[in-house]
């Protein structure tokens, strides 16, 4: 059963990140990876909302945990692409906008679960 969950929400969360950063990486253009910002920003945000509330709040069977946290998250979040695009401003010298992307994306990410966190105790 864990791993047909595995599957079902990995798939869910593939799908759901191609499509959200598709939408915003067309309507920004192709000078800045905004959209895989944006997919690991929201992901690292709804990581921490869902993980709080349903251990806390929720009796959630181990399985679906699983299935939920690491394939759906897992699968949505783009930190390989990430690295892979850092890595590409690197090579092309673009020391300002990797840096920015690195610090905005990691620093962000942290800040999104803690507000993810916080946003959980109060529900």
């Amino acid at each position: 059963m864990q791993i047909l969950l595995l599957i079902l929400f990995g798939a869910a969360g593939t799908l759901a990140r191609y499509a959200l950063q598709g939408f915003v990486q067309h309507r920004v253009g192709s000078g800045f990876p905004a959209g895989t910002m944006v997919v690991n920003l929201l992901g690292c945000f709804l990581m921490g909302v869902v993980a709080r509330y349903c251990f806390q709040h929720l009796w959630v069977p181990p399985e679906w945990r699983v299935g939920l946290l690491l394939g759906f998250f897992g699968a949505f979040t783009t930190f390989s692409a990430f690295g892979w695009e850092t890595v590409r401003m690197l090579e092309q010298a673009e020391w300002l906008q990797a840096g920015l992307y690195v610090l905005a994306s990691v620093l962000g990410g942290v800040v999104a679960v803690m507000f993810g966190i916080k946003l959980a105790d109060l529900l």
